[in-house]
């Protein structure tokens, strides 16, 4: 059986767990200062996709920018659960070049492939990245949109046959998650058509099965751009994050006892500074 790395930092007893980004830079400008002053000494950040890679060479781009930050306040890395907004011609390569295990794409930003394991800490997590874009049919396929962003059934078996885990991290939402999760997928307020819900909802299944069967303790997810959490009968608890410009984009995870705690918006910190 292959052994699961572990990517503990000396010392680290907890971690950042951010949602959707979207290369958007001054909302990274004012998340890393954030960081720095509401968790002192937190050294690493979990990112759960639709981070904002578009295959931009080393040194540049939006990867780079989040290093700057990064550094800034003290954070030695990133780790990146992509989602379906990334640029997956470029992952594809990427981790074909180093199967199962992260890439780097900046000086402080790896992106973690589908099914990939490791520990912090002493506790387990696996990442399973990807989704369905909805709006697929608006991009351009090979340049904007890419079939890869949707785990495929082999990615699901592998990721079941690794076994149960404490933290899945996903970019996908699951079906029977939070209840506003659950309140959009059934509205469908932005009117999505037949395709594009189907195709949604084999993304969330392949998801859900992975979900059932590794049977976390704590799941964290982004991609649909809302705060919400609810915990099981069983006690498991899942977390959607908003995404940039939104409050429930930022959170910290205790790695002792897996607590979670929501952080304030960047912004309000911001601007309450500004007064003083």
């Amino acid at each position: 059986m292959t052994s699961i790395p572990d990517l503990s930092l000396t010392g680290e007893t907890q971690v950042a767990v951010a949602g959707d980004w979207h290369a958007n830079i001054g909302w990274v400008q004012q998340v890393f200062p954030f960081l720095r002053r509401a968790v002192p000494g937190i050294r690493t950040v979990l990112h759960l996709g639709d981070f904002g890679y578009w295959g931009e060479r080393s040194g540049h781009g939006f990867p780079e920018t989040v290093s700057y930050w990064a550094r800034a306040a003290g954070i030695e890395r990133v780790l990146v659960t992509p989602g379906n907004h990334e640029h997956w011609s470029s992952l594809d390569s990427l981790f074909a070049v180093s199967p199962n295990r992260p890439v780097q794409i900046a000086e402080r930003v790896h992106v973690l492939p589908r099914a990939f394991r490791f520990t912090l800490a002493g506790r387990t997590f696996a990442s399973f990245g990807g989704a369905a874009s909805l709006d697929r049919d608006d991009r351009v396929p090979l340049k904007t949109w890419w079939p890869s962003e949707v785990p495929t059934e082999a990615d699901v078996t592998r990721a079941i046959d690794g076994g149960p885990t404490e933290v899945l991290l996903t970019h996908e939402a699951v079906d029977g998650g939070t209840e506003l999760v659950e309140r959009i997928l059934r509205s469908n307020p932005l009117g999505w058509d037949e395709a594009a819900i189907a195709y949604s909802a084999l993304s969330r299944e392949r998801v859900t099965r992975v979900y059932e069967a590794l049977r976390p303790r704590v799941l964290a997810h982004g991609h649909l751009h809302l705060k919400d959490e609810r915990t099981s009968k069983d006690g498991r608890k899942i977390y959607s994050l908003g995404a940039d410009g939104q409050d429930g984009n930022l959170a910290v995870l205790r790695l002792e006892d897996l607590r979670w705690t929501w952080l304030g918006d960047p912004r309000a910190w911001k601007r309450e500074r500004s007064k003083l």
